[in-house]
Order: C-alpha cells, then structure tokens, then sequence
C-alpha cells in the first residue's frame, strides 16, 4: 500500500484525472442525476468493489446495452468517457430505447497502483490488475479458435500481457462475465486508449463483418472532430482473450473496443512521454470525452436494430 506521501505526489502527476475514490464519488454523483441504480457485482482481488450504473429506459421492456472502461490500468480517459456517457443519459434518446448499463473501471486494483504512483513504472507493473494479469487477455477463446499472435497473450507471469492461470481466473473478469450472462447485453462498448480505432470482435462470417463495418461508420459519423478507424481483417484477425470477443461468441452482443485518444495526438503531446500515463492519456481530457461520447450513444443505438449475432448466423452468406 501506498504511503500517503506517494498518493498525494501520485495524484500531482496524473492531474487533471481523478483518484479512484473521487472517481467513484463522482459515479455515485452522476447516477443519483440521472435517476440510476448503483450496483456492486463483483470484488476486485484486493476487495475493491466493481461497480456498475444501470440507468432505466422510458419503455418497458426495454433492451440491454453496456459501456466499461478501464480494463487496464493506466488507460484513465476511458473511464471519462464512460462518465461522459452517463453523464449525457438525462437527455440522450438512446434512454428512450435501452436499459444503459456503465461500468466506468473494470479494474479499480490497477487504477489505484497507478495513481499512487502518478502513472511511472512499467506498463506491465501499471496494466495488469493485482496478480499481474491483463484482464483483457483472460478471457476463453471461442471454441477451436487458434490464437498466435504475440500479443495475444503471454504465459510469462510479469509480462504486460499475461493472461493467467486459466480464462476468467481472474475475480474482474469472472464477474463481469456473470454480469453479461445475466443481463444478456445486445451491444457492449468497451473503452480504451490510445490508437484512436475501433476494434470490433473478431469475426469469421460475412454478414458480422459487414455488420460490424457498419456500427463502426455509425461510430465515427457521430464524432465530431476527430473519426476513428476501423481495425478489423476477416481472414486474417486472431483471437487474443479480449472482452468483445468473449461478448460477441459467448454471450451474443455486438460488441468493439474503442481506442480513444489516436496515436497521433499521444505523440504530437509528448514525442518523449514523461510516464507511461501520459502516452495512454491525454492533457486535457475534455475535448476527447466530447468527440467520443456521441460515438458511443450512435454505435449502442445503431446494434438495437440489428439481429442478435448468433441469429445472423442462420443468415446466408453474402
């Protein structure tokens, strides 16, 4: 545990972005506004609770969607991002079509470490949450799935991307994955940082893809400054134990990680970053939440109206 000494010179050096604690403050905050549900699904593996806001939709019955954030550590405009989205849902339409569900730190163990250390260290040390995994490489491989892609996963415990013991080893990951079994997201926006792209989950069948190239369009004609790329090959994608892949096979969610913040503006920053924080995030977080936000609502909005994904499949290829 931090001394109060390294938290006070932590928080110093990853200002303007909050703590965990005045990170969840503000959630409590925002949900109370909006009218919304805070609820606790799961603990972190040093205890910490995961929370997630379910905001309630004007009609009943209404559909599932979710946005997360901060699977890694360091990655903290994610979870503005995600504030962002709750804090937009008092007036956003998408209320008016779906139950909206936000977890703003699907890693609060690696939030803390890398705000008490003002974000420098290693990324593997800063990443990962409390046992050293990378809680987006921990997640099962759909069914006969080869995976050889170097950064798909490390076996290497101290690795930045080691993925565990097992899939869903982790208390992060096997919560959150309780909580998509029983709430059966139809879409799921998962947010990260710092390629300035869309990666949807990796997919075979032609009628996902074209589906997914499509929520992307949705995704970057919502910008309204900066638009984000799509970054997604049929043949030649792999599977890296990544959350939207998980979502996509196993639960049936349209489902992408969306890398805010684009490389080019991380190095037109710093070409040299003073910490590993500060290649993830950007100075001033704000023009980034505002550019990214409409984004999300569209792409949540836009996979309402599209066949579950395991239904598609049934479809004819084209």
């Amino acid at each position: 545990m931090a001394s109060d000494a390294s938290r006070e010179d932590g928080g110093a050096s990853v200002a303007p972005y909050p703590s965990l604690d005045a990170l969840m403050t503000r959630t409590h905050a925002l949900a109370d506004a909006a009218g919304a549900e805070v609820q606790t699904y799961g603990r972190s593996v040093q205890g910490r609770p995961l929370l997630v806001v379910r905001t309630p939709s004007t009609r009943a019955d209404a559909p599932r969607v979710l946005c997360s954030a901060n699977i890694h550590g360091p990655e903290f405009i994610g979870a503005q991002v995600a504030l962002g989205v709750l804090a937009s849902l008092q007036q956003a339409p998408l209320r008016n079509e779906a139950e909206v569900w936000v977890a703003p730190c699907l890693n609060p163990d690696g939030y803390a470490r890398t705000w008490e250390t003002g974000g420098h260290g290693p990324l593997s040390d800063l990443r990962t949450n409390a046992n050293g995994v990378d809680l987006n490489r921990n997640y099962p491989l759909p069914s006969g799935a080869p995976s050889w892609l170097p950064g798909a996963g490390s076996p290497t415990p101290g690795d930045a991307t080691f993925r565990g013991t097992a899939p869903l080893s982790e208390p992060e990951t096997a919560n959150l994955d309780r909580l998509c079994t029983a709430q059966g997201f139809v879409a799921s926006a998962n947010l990260h940082s710092f390629m300035g792209t869309i990666i949807p989950a990796s997919v075979r069948d032609r009628v996902s893809f074209r589906t997914y190239k499509a929520l992307a369009k949705t995704f970057a004609a919502a910008q309204p400054t900066v638009r984000y790329r799509r970054l997604s090959a049929r043949v030649l994608d792999v599977f890296t134990g990544e959350q939207e892949d998980h979502q996509h096979h196993v639960h049936g969610t349209w489902a992408a990680c969306i890398e805010s913040f684009p490389l080019t503006a991380s190095f037109g920053q710093h070409l040299r970053a003073p910490s590993t924080f500060w290649r993830f995030n950007p100075r001033d977080p704000a023009p980034w939440v505002a550019n990214d936000v409409p984004g999300v609502l569209a792409f949540l909005s836009a996979a309402l109206r599209i066949p579950h994904p395991h239904a598609q499949r049934k479809a004819p290829a084209g």
